[in-house]
């Protein structure tokens, strides 16, 4: 969709130009639509899904997991979506802004006890009309892998909690292959594992395989080919909250509660590049289609823009008033001259985001400083002072929602978000 560059420029900010414009929203000031340059995105309410009945009884002090949205294609069936709230889980056909949703029968339905689904990830390289693998990590530590076609598929990993006992925090496929996946944890580890391949049935040794700056990489020690075939442990153990594979399947960016963004070559396993929050944890990474671009966010309420190219912090984003849970780029509406992205958080507010092309250019050289920490966290490429780079001013930035919003899709006729009540919500794009 064609932009002027005028436009787009305008919203680029230098820090301390002017200030941002952020009326507090009313609590009941729930928006059901929204308007852009390009028209108005309108919720779609005959469009919703959400659990058929209540949640199940979290017990005192327990805090929900947050609610995850996985979404995939099939080649002659449409999409298919799934999402947790508590200890449940839903599998349905989506069918986005044409039809509404059919909640009285859903594909799979699992309640668990004892446990909560935390993540899960459909293989799209995989998908057929008659199969659909999906990986499903729980709060205790276990995967599973389920097919909502073949109900007789029913694999554990990690099911005595002898690999790893934390929270499972984000799976994700490798890109190409059927049957291997990441699993991240609490503890600060990344697995990698083969679903055709069963667990030992003792505490697996490891031994060095690979060591950078700031991460370790080892192997089973086994006689026999046994999960997991690889783990990362990065920084001194602080959680991974989220990893996301770079839209060509060459690099995995990852970002942990140490607020560090991590960029790997993902074959040679070599650290390509490192961002760091203003403060606090990372929560959410996403790449941009063009491979250039890493976009985070976290708990400064910042989303944080990373340049592939030039290996440095190029924006911040700054318009939400909490932690932002989830941040995409919005693939449908990039242009040379432009890129534009979204991010929701536990504000309750979606705002949406444009990066003119101008602001990939290197900076200008300032006067090397006499002396170098290299302790120093702020003022460095990895982590900007904000007087430092440039600010963007958000296009948008509305309250949509009564709960904290936890997911955000970007799809070619509509917008997808969660929150943490278990409702998914369908925004139709202005018709074209």
């Amino acid at each position: 969709m064609a932009r002027s560059d005028t436009l787009c420029t305008q919203s680029l900010l230098e820090a301390g130009d002017r200030p941002l414009d952020r009326s507090l929203s009313e609590p009941g000031d729930v928006k059901t639509q929204f308007a852009t340059r390009e028209g108005t995105y309108r919720l779609m309410t005959l469009s919703e899904y959400s659990r058929p009945n209540r949640v199940g009884y979290q017990p005192q002090g327990q805090t929900p997991p947050q609610v995850r949205v996985s979404l995939t294609t099939l080649p002659d069936q449409g999409e298919r979506i799934c999402f947790n709230h508590g200890r449940e889980l839903y599998v349905y056909i989506y069918k986005g802004i044409k039809k509404a949703a059919d909640l009285s029968k859903p594909l799979e339905k699992k309640i668990y006890k004892g446990t909560n689904p935390t993540c899960h990830d459909f293989n799209t390289y995989s998908a057929s009309n008659e199969s659909l693998s999906l990986v499903i990590g729980f709060s205790t530590g276990q995967i599973q892998l389920i097919d909502p076609f073949k109900k007789e598929v029913n694999k554990l990993f990690n099911e005595e909690r002898l690999i790893d006992k934390s929270r499972v925090t984000c799976l994700r496929w490798v890109p190409g292959n059927k049957s291997l996946f990441l699993s991240a944890h609490t503890s600060g580890q990344l697995y990698l594992y083969n679903e055709e391949l069963p667990c030992g049935s003792t505490v697996p040794h490891y031994q060095p395989f690979k060591a950078g700056e700031g991460f370790t990489i080892s192997t089973c020690k086994t006689k026999s080919t046994r999960n997991p075939l690889f783990r990362w442990l990065l920084g001194t153990g602080a959680a991974i909250n989220e990893l996301s594979f770079s839209p060509d399947g060459g690099k995995l960016a990852v970002v942990s509660q140490d607020g560090l963004l991590r960029v790997f070559q993902y074959d040679s396993m070599d650290l390509l590049g490192t961002a760091r929050s203003y403060f606090g944890g990372l929560l959410c990474v996403a790449w941009s289609n063009d491979n250039r671009l890493i976009a985070v966010g976290g708990e400064d309420d910042l989303v944080t823009v990373f340049s592939m190219e030039e290996k440095r912090v190029i924006a911040r984003a700054q318009g939400h008033r909490s932690w932002v849970a989830a941040v995409a780029f919005d693939w449908y509406l990039e242009t040379e001259a432009c890129y534009r992205f979204g991010s929701v958080g536990h504000d309750t507010q979606i705002c949406l985001w444009e990066l003119p092309e101008e602001a990939l250019t290197p900076p200008r050289p300032r006067a090397a400083k006499k002396r170098v920490d290299p302790l120093q966290l702020v003022g460095t490429p990895a982590c900007p002072r904000l007087d430092e780079c440039p600010t963007l001013e958000a296009l948008v930035c509305k309250k949509v929602a009564h709960e904290r919003l936890t997911s955000l899709m970007f799809r070619p006729d509509c917008i997808i978000t969660a929150c943490q009540d278990g409702y998914v919500y369908t925004w139709a794009r202005p018709p074209s």
